[in-house]
């Protein structure tokens, strides 16, 4: 199974009742396909998963499972919970709908302990099927958990179905190239946080990443120019896009900012987050629109 390239974090879309717009899933779906990413990213932090019942992680399991066959593209599903309980339980839901991959980053923990960390993992590893692998989420901003390069490579070592990173602790770069340095050949390191470090990433070795940023075609045109040699190309390229990578970064309004961009592309008909996740007000909106006449 090929996994290097982009895979596009799904943000989840609403309709103005506050239901999920299916037909916006499936046309995020449809564009990240005709963009050229080897995967999709549902149920992460920026699909706002953790503003879902059970009910709707499950419908969107069933929905997206099926599109991503269809379409063919691996399907990465989150599955990070506050217990190794409830991650290993829909761990192994998602397992059984058809994720290729679940993703997983550590629960919230005062006083972070590697051996019951370690064990939040192994709970997970063994509850899902021998054909669905294992993303480590390297995401301590959300969870207050650091894991040192040396931790992921014992979970590597020990867990038989992780085979990626996740990585999303700035610095990314140099945290890239200490786990370059300790890992096996067949452990694959990815980028995310937007996009805001991709060059350097793949500079250091990351084999791709797992973002939304909302032109990933621009990403994937990246990596292509990056993977064929033409590293001035991909330099360019990047830098190029990067005031708009940065400006979708905004602290507390990112999704939003993302979500409007992709209903202005006429990819989602509703830009709505649900509460209380930061909107967007009608400045934010007018700045956006300066930003974007470079760009569109």
């Amino acid at each position: 199974m090929k996994i290097d390239g982009i895979h596009y974090m799904m943000p989840t879309v609403f309709k103005d009742s506050d239901s999920i717009d299916i037909s916006s899933m499936i046309n995020i779906a449809n564009y990240a396909k005709k963009s050229g990413c080897v995967g999709l990213v549902l149920l992460g932090v920026m699909g706002e998963a953790h503003r879902l019942d059970e009910s709707e992680k499950i419908f969107l399991l069933e929905e997206i499972s099926n599109v991503s066959r269809e379409i063919k593209l691996l399907l990465t599903v989150g599955v990070s919970a506050e217990s190794g309980y409830l991650a290993s339980s829909f761990a192994a839901k998602a397992s059984e709908l058809g994720a290729n991959q679940v993703m997983l980053a550590p629960p919230i923990m005062k006083k972070p302990n590697e051996q019951i960390l370690y064990r939040y993992y192994k709970d997970v590893n063994d509850s899902i099927s021998k054909n669905t692998s294992l993303v480590v989420q390297d995401l301590p901003d959300q969870s207050g958990v650091y894991m040192s390069p040396e931790f992921m490579i014992h979970l590597d070592n020990n867990l038989e179905k992780i085979n990626s990173i996740k990585l999303e602790d700035p610095p990314t770069p140099k945290k890239i190239t200490k786990i370059m340095n300790l890992k096996s050949d067949n452990l694959k390191i990815f980028g995310g946080l937007g996009g805001l470090f991709f060059f350097e990433e793949l500079l250091r070795g990351a084999s791709g990443t797992m973002t939304g940023f909302s032109f990933t075609e621009i990403l994937v045109q990246i990596y292509d120019y990056f993977v064929n040699n033409k590293y001035d190309e991909a330099k360019l390229l990047f830098y190029k896009w990067l005031p708009l990578i940065r400006y979708e970064n905004s602290v507390g309004i990112s999704l939003a900012i993302r979500k409007e961009i992709l209903r202005q592309r006429k990819i989602i008909k509703y830009s709505n987050v649900r509460y209380p996740t930061p909107s967007i007000d009608l400045e934010d909106i007018n700045e956006l629109e300066q930003i974007l006449k470079d760009y569109i």
